[in-house]
C-alpha cells in the first residue's frame, strides 16, 4: 500500500513530501517533540491518512529510542508509567484497527475534529494544572484516549504532553516519559499494521527510508534552537494543526 502510493506520486508531490519530512526533523530538533504532530497533517496533503500514518511509524520508533534511554533509570520510569502504558497499548490497538477499517470520509471527520480540539488544548496548556490525586486516576484515561487517537493518526503526543505538563514533572523527566510513551505506542501501532497485513515488508522499508530526511532536518533544528524562540515554533505547530483540522473537515463534509 505505502510503497505503491508513494512511488506513484508525481515528481513535484514526491519532492514536497520529502520536504515535509525534513521540516518534521527540524521541528523535532528544535522542540524535542512534535514529529507526527507536524508530519501527519502536512503529509495528508499528498497521501491518504493511513499512508501518512504508516510512513511516520518507523520514524517514531527510531527517534524515541535514544531519548527513552537517556539519563538511565529507564526501568524505574517504565514501572512508574505502567498505569498509563497498559491503557495506551489497548487504545493504540483499537485506534489502529479503526484506521485500517473505518470509512475514509468518517476517518477524516474524526481526525479533523480531534486536530482542532488538540490545537485548543495546546493553546490552553500553560494554564492547566492537576493535583497528584487527579493525576493518578486520570492517567489511565489519558493513555487510553491518546492510544485511540494515535492509532488513527499517529498523533499520540498532545494528550500525553498535556497530562505530563499539568502534572508538574521536571523537564528531564518529561522528555524521558514522553519518549517511553511514544515509543510504546509506535511499536504497538506497527505490530497491528504488520499483523493485519496493512503494511508489507516493502512498506516497512519505505517507512524506514523516511527516517533519512528527518535525520537531515534534526541538526538544522538543533542549530536553530539557540537562535529562534520556541514560541515561534509552538505557534507554527498550532497553525498547522488547526489548518489541517479545518481541511480534514472540509474534505469529509463537502
Amino acid at each position: 500500500m505505502v510503497t505503491a502510493v508513494v512511488l506513484g506520486l508525481p515528481t513535484a508531490a514526491l519532492v514536497a513530501l520529502v520536504a515535509v519530512f525534513v521540516f518534521g526533523g527540524i521541528v523535532k530538533g528544535v522542540t524535542g517533540v512534535g514529529l507526527p504532530l507536524v508530519l501527519v497533517p502536512l503529509a495528508t496533503q499528498f497521501v491518504q491518512v493511513p499512508v501518512a500514518v504508516a510512513l511516520v511509524s518507523v520514524s517514531m520508533v527510531v527517534t524515541n529510542i535514544v531519548q527513552s534511554l537517556e539519563g538511565g533509570h529507564t526501568g524505574k520510569a517504565v514501572r512508574h508509567l505502567l498505569p498509563i502504558l497498559g491503557p495506551l497499548v489497548l487504545g493504540s490497538v483499537i485506534g489502529t484497527h479503526l484506521l485500517i477499517s473505518i470509512d475514509p470520509r468518517r476517518l477524516r471527520l474524526i481526525i479533523g475534529v480531534a486536530f482542532l480540539s488538540l490545537a485548543v488544548l495546546l493553546l490552553c496548556l500553560p494554564r492547566v494544572r492537576i493535583s497528584a490525586h487527579t493525576a493518578r486516576w486520570s492517567g489511565p484515561l489519558v493513555g487510553l484516549g491518546a492510544g485511540m487517537l494515535g492509532g488513527m493518526s499517529a498523533i499520540f503526543g498532545p494528550p500525553m504532553i498535556a497530562y505530563l505538563v499539568s502534572s508538574g514533572v521536571d523537564p528531564d523527566t518529561f522528555v524521558k516519559h514522553m519518549a517511553i510513551l511514544a515509543f510504546t505506542a509506535a511499536v504497538t501501532m506497527i505490530a497491528v499494521l504488520g499483523g493485519s497485513g496493512a503494511m508489507s515488508g516493502g512498506d516497512f522499508a519505505m517507512s524506514a527510508l523516511a527516517v533519512i530526511p528527518i535525520q537531515l532536518g534534526m541538526p538544522l533544528g538543533r542549530w536553530m534552537r539557540a537562535r529562534i524562540s520556541p514560541n515561534v515554533f509552538r505557534i507554527l505547530v498550532l497553525a498547522v494543526l488547526a489548518t489541517s483540522g479545518f481541511d480534514m473537515l472540509r474534505r469529509a463534509l463537502f
